[in-house]
This record gives structure tokens, C-alpha cells and sequence, in this order.
């Protein structure tokens, strides 16, 4: 497995020797360390090199990195600030989707601007109570709501795109559902902007938010829940990837943006990604007072999925000793290559062993968290069918599914995991339908 690595690394020689040191000094030598050292390692490493530079470019004295994602780059840029002499205070953010979008609520007075916060927003697995569990509603608050709006059906049933958009159409007129979303954010809003206050938020002093992508959604939740108590007029966010076009000043991506997602995201998995920054505690859910202070409220974790967590940090340390003692300041177009062919490598063309791997982390598109699954899992052959691009293009004509029954959130793991023939032909078919998707709706996508 490390030669395909081993070839692109080499590009850069103290990358590849950071990752043999890192592997060297692991407890196990298996498929999942490997890749940590290989890929995961190097490539955070190249990210949060690019915003230590470009912060000490801007003058940026503080970076917080947000919770999760945030939580393996802070560990790297605090090694590399220790031992690559970088003076940048580096702070760990615990917030999510969920705990600020639930404070950012209180402000929204309109349906235009609720669905602008992200409470209608589609995910792989729709249901009434998913979409009403993003505003805190309990099940006494979610039977007033269905009443109001003449809801019967179960609420756990998975909903068609049609379905939801009628079920999001009555909430929109919905009085009672507006009422109790603002009693549910009042307190949450006020906790938060304590959160904030204490970790140094509102001190008038250059900062900037670090996180991984991928439409700024937490920096403009940010931006509004701080607007009139922050010190600076301009946030400034790092980001490993956007699939918008967004002003540049305030965001800064590292590996793609608006404008060049439809050649990177189609043989690039943002939901792999996210794995890779996986953290040992679980989503920030809110925020409580104790003794003086703001203590972040976290939910609950697998086991597993914290061991997992725990071995990428550690590699990802030892890394970014090595590389931050051996390296000096290395090329950010050069190592935007390495990353991309590491990544591609993996993401898109994968060994069945790295996606069995990879795949005990367990994955949700929605800021609830509700339902978590494999990232890749076994399909069958007729329900793989859909990924074929002649289907898919037939299937959402006339309003059918178009993806496999399970395995959605890493196609191409799903696909090396099934039992079908020329796989490559899959592969190419899901990776065409992207970049036609991403080039039909780039206008929309990139504004």
C-alpha cells in the first residue's frame, strides 16, 4: 500500500521522511496507521502550514480552530508553532452546525430568515422529526407543531424531495413552530455569547477561524451571532475546501474554491474528509454555566470511533515534529499537488483493505446526528446499478432514487467494496456525474 504514497511524497522528501518517522513510532503497523501516516498526516500538515503562513502574512495573532474538525489541525499547529517558530496563539473552539445555528435561531423572526440559517436544508436521511430535532424541539414541542400544521404521518419516515418541500412549505406558515424555535434559541443565545466572551471573541485583537469546509455556513453563523459585540468589523476563515465562491478577503481555501471545485470534487470525498479530523469527544451540543465559567456540552461517542480518533492525532504529532524540525517552510503549490494526488489516490481508486479501514468511522450529513452509518458499506449489484450514469440521468427524470440503498456518503469505497465487474466504469460514472452537477450548478454554487 505505501508505495502509491511513497511515489507522490517524494516530491517532497521531509514528507515522506515525516511519515516514515510517524509510522516508526506508532503502536501498530496496520492499513488504518498507515494511511494516517501517509496520507492524513501530510496532508493536514500542508493545510495548517498554509494558514500558519498566510496568518502571519495578514498579521492574524490568533487562530481558533473549530470543534471537531479543528481539534487534529490545533494539535498540529501547536507543534509546529513550538517547534517551526510560528508566534501564533492557537485555540480550540468547542461549538458545531448544531450549537450555533440553535443560538442564531433566536434571531430569526421571518421563514426567509430561518431557511437562510439552515433549518430546511436537505440531508441523505430526510425525516420530520430530523428537520425538527435541528431547532432542539422536543417530542411534546413536535406534536403542537404537526397539529398546527396538519402533519400525520410518521416522523420518522424517510422523505422524498417532494415530501420535504411540502412538510418545509407548512412549517414556513407555521406561527407556533416560529414561536417555540425563538423560546428554544432565548437561552442558548445568551449562554453562547458568554461562550464567546470568555474565550476572548469580542478582544480587540486580529483573529482568524480555521475549519475544513465546505460553504462557510459556521463563519456566517458566526458573523451574525458576534456582529454587534466583536471588536473587528472582518472575520477571516481557513478553509481546506469550498464549493462556493465567497469573498476572499474573509474566506481563504487551501486546495479548491468556487471556482475550480468541478475539477477537484469529483474524485474528492469531503465526508472522508471529515474523518480524517475526526476528534475524541463527541458534537458540541450547547454550553452550561459551573463554577464561574462556560463549559461546552459535548454528546456521546462510539468507542471505537474515539480509537480511531486518538491514533490519527498521534501520528499526525509525531509528524509535524519531525516535519516542523526538518522542513522549513515548504512550498504551498508544491504541496497542494502532493495533496491532491495523495488524496485522489485514496479517495477515488482505494484498495478494499483501506476502505474496510476507513470505513469503521461511522458518518451523518445532518447537524443532528440522529442516524450514523458507515461511510462505504457492500451494495448489491442491482442497487449499485443507480450510480451508472445513463441510469442516474433517467432516474431523476422521472423522480427516482439515484444513489445505492447504503454506502452513500464514499461512493467510490461502496464501489470497491461490491461484488461487480469493471468497477472502473462505476468509478467514471459517479466522477462524471459530479463535475456535470458541479458545471450545471456552478453559477448557484460558486456565488
Amino acid at each position: 500500500m505505501n508505495r502509491k504514497y511513497e511515489a507522490v511524497l517524494d516530491r517532497i522528501p521531509e514528507l515522506r521522511t515525516a511519515a516514515e518517522y510517524a509510522l516508526g513510532r506508532a503502536e501498530k503497523n496496520d492499513t488504518f496507521t498507515r494511511t494516517a501516516a501517509y496520507v492524513v498526516a501530510p496532508v493536514l500538515f500542508c493545510y495548517v502550514d498554509f494558514i500558519l503562513s498566510e496568518a502571519k502574512k495578514q498579521g492574524i495573532k490568533r487562530i481558533y480552530f473549530l470543534a471537531r474538525d479543528g481539534y487534529i489541525m490545533n494539535i498540529i499547529a501547536r507543534e509546529m508553532c513550538l517547534h517551526g517558530g510560528y508566534d501564533i496563539d492557537c485555540r480550540y473552539l468547542y461549538c458545531s452546525r448544531y450549537s450555533l445555528k440553535n443560538a442564531l435561531y433566536y434571531l430569526c423572526d421571518t421563514p426567509e430568515k430561518a431557511e437562510e440559517s439552515g433549518i430546511f436544508g436537505r440531508c441523505a436521511r430526510q425525516s420530520a422529526s430530523n428537520t425538527l430535532l435541528r431547532g432542539g424541539f422536543d417530542k411534546e414541542q413536535r406534536k403542537e407543531i404537526y397539529r398546527d400544521i396538519g402533519f400525520e404521518g410518521s416522523e420518522e419516515k424517510q422523505m422524498t424531495d417532494a415530501e420535504h418541500y411540502d412538510f418545509c412549505g407548512r412549517l414556513k406558515k407555521s406561527e407556533v413552530f416560529f414561536r417555540l424555535l425563538r423560546e428554544n434559541s432565548a437561552e442558548k443565545y445568551e449562554v453562547i455569547q458568554e461562550y464567546f466572551r470568555q474565550e476572548g471573541l469580542f478582544e480587540d485583537l486580529p483573529y482568524a477561524l480555521a475549519d475544513s469546509g465546505w460553504l462557510g455556513s459556521i463563519q456566517s453563523a458566526f458573523e451574525r451571532l458576534t456582529e454587534d459585540r466583536r471588536a473587528t468589523d472582518r472575520v477571516q476563515g481557513f478553509y481546506f475546501g469550498l464549493f462556493r465562491r465567497l469573498e476572499k478577503g474573509r474566506y481563504r481555501s487551501f486546495l479548491f474554491s468556487g471556482e475550480d471545485a468541478h475539477k477537484v470534487v469529483p474524485r474528492f470525498c469531503n465526508n472522508l474528509f471529515e474523518c480524517f479530523c475526526s476528534a475524541p469527544h463527541g458534537m458540541t451540543v450547547g454550553y452550561k454555566r459551573e463554577d464561574g465559567r462556560i463549559l461546552p456540552v459535548t454528546g456521546k461517542v462510539k468507542e471505537r470511533s474515539v480509537e480511531l480518533a486518538e491514533i490519527q492525532c498521534a501520528v499526525a504529532r509525531d509528524f509535524a515534529v519531525n516535519c516542523a524540525v526538518h522542513a522549513g517552510k515548504i512550498d504551498t503549490d508544491r504541496a497542494r499537488v502532493v495533496c491532491k494526488k495523495l488524496l485522489f489516490a485514496l479517495m477515488y481508486k482505494p484498495a478494499a483493505d483501506e476502505v474496510k479501514a476507513l470505513s469503521e468511522f461511522m458518518f451523518c450529513d445532518d447537524s443532528t446526528e440522529k442516524i450514523l452509518e458507515p461511510l462505504a458499506e457492500k451494495c448489491e449489484k442491482d442497487s449499485l446499478k443507480s450510480l451508472l450514469i445513463w441510469r442516474r440521468i433517467i432516474n431523476r427524470i422521472r423522480g427516482r432514487q439515484i444513489y445505492p440503498d447504503k454506502g452513500l456518503y464514499w461512493l467510490y469505497g461502496t464501489i470497491e467494496l461490491s461484488d461487480v465487474r469493471f468497477k472502473g466504469v462505476y468509478r467514471l460514472s459517479v466522477r462524471c456525474w459530479e463535475k456535470l452537477r458541479l458545471l450545471r450548478e456552478k453559477r448557484t454554487i460558486c456565488r
